[in-house]
């Protein structure tokens, strides 16, 4: 039997890797609860768009969480509930900023977000703080007020999550899922660019920040998008790169076409609350199953619950594709120039990182 090293083996996914056993039914109940209990109390009171941004806070809290068998302790996900609030509020004021200060600003943005990866304890808060800044960039305030309403609604949504968790572990104190529980170490599964420091943060700002740059360019209506596509994808590996890319791509084009069909046949709001209680649930059950399926399924969630507030239908679908695939070209474009940088002996982060070693263990 060999052993490999954790850390560095985490972020080179096998699009063919099965973990059948990771399959966590629980947690994805949980996350469905979380995310649709305050949708439908916000429809119910008026509140549609404030409840969407609860539900964002709640999802990206949840999602903060390294999967089984790792536990993240209390006041890490406590200090996450405010990260993730923090970098709404200033991509909120970044994205109210004229061009020629969002551009820089995004990018300085992006990298002071990502800081945080530089350590494994923090990497999933880091990593969903720059998704969570990135998200109110391109989904600008429409008046003044937002720049504390909406940070205040995303703060609201990572208390009411922390606090589902906080409910479980008192309730069944011997799950798997205990918060209050000692935490153990575990890779991250959407965490942030693993190991390459800040020289890789600012590589993924610069490249993010361009993608950025290029859908305001074209036009396209969620430049975000090619945002969270390089985020996810650019690793200091060009085999991870290329496996999180195809991942990424495969698994959004499959996701938007299911839910392209979903909301062409569906237009009454209420009819796709099931259909989005399932589709969390899958996201979460599969989240450490294998990470084709699990972006199927985030994509699913994702264009279901914009098309509770926002105008696209079906169109929210297309535009995810083409800036999936816009992303996803720009992360390993990144990705093989760093490659054969170091490649002609400029390695683009400091020393070249050693290669994971696989050591056979002498005892079995």
């Amino acid at each position: 039997m060999s052993a490999v090293e954790e850390r560095p083996a985490a972020f080179t996914p096998s699009l063919l890797r099965w973990s059948s056993g990771a399959f966590d039914l629980s947690r994805g109940l949980l996350g469905a609860a979380a995310v649709v209990i305050p949708l439908v109390v916000g429809f119910l009171l008026g509140l549609v768009e404030a409840s969407v941004l609860v539900t964002i806070g709640a999802l990206n809290l949840l999602l903060v969480e390294a999967p089984l068998p790792a536990r993240t302790s209390a006041h890490v996900l406590a200090i996450a509930c405010a990260t993730n609030a923090l970098a709404f509020g200033a991509g909120t004021v970044v994205g109210l900023a004229p061009r020629v200060l969002e551009i820089p600003f995004v990018a300085l943005g992006i990298f002071v977000a990502l800081w945080g990866t530089r350590r494994p304890r923090w990497e999933n808060v880091s990593f969903f703080a720059a998704v969570m800044f990135v998200f109110a960039v391109g989904v600008p305030a429409t008046t003044p007020w937002g720049i504390l309403l909406r940070p205040s609604a995303v703060l609201l949504g990572g208390v009411w999550a922390l606090g589902a968790l906080a409910t479980v572990s008192l309730l069944w104190p011997r799950t798997p899922r205990n918060l209050f529980a000692a935490p153990s170490p575990g890779p991250s599964i959407e965490g942030g660019p693993g190991p390459g420091g800040l020289g890789h943060a600012a590589v993924v700002a610069i490249t993010a920040t361009f993608g950025f740059w290029v859908a305001l360019e074209l036009g396209l209506p969620r430049d975000y998008w090619v945002m969270l596509t390089v985020l996810v994808a650019l690793r200091p590996d060009l085999a991870a790169t290329f496996a999180y890319t195809a991942a990424r791509v495969l698994g959004t084009i499959v996701g938007a076409s299911a839910a392209f069909l979903v909301t062409t046949l569906i237009v009454v709001p209420w009819f796709l609350f099931p259909i989005l209680a399932v589709t969390t649930a899958l996201c979460f059950a599969t989240r450490a199953v294998n990470y084709l399926v699990y972006a199927v399924w985030i994509t699913l969630t994702v264009i279901v619950l914009l098309n509770l507030v926002y105008s696209g239908g079906p169109s929210l679908a297309i535009a995810r594709v083409i800036d999936t695939m816009l992303g996803g070209a720009l992360a390993f474009g990144a990705a093989l120039a760093l490659a054969i940088s170091g490649a002609l002996g400029r390695p683009p982060f400091g020393p070249k990182a050693a290669r994971p070693q696989i050591h056979a263990s002498p005892s079995r």
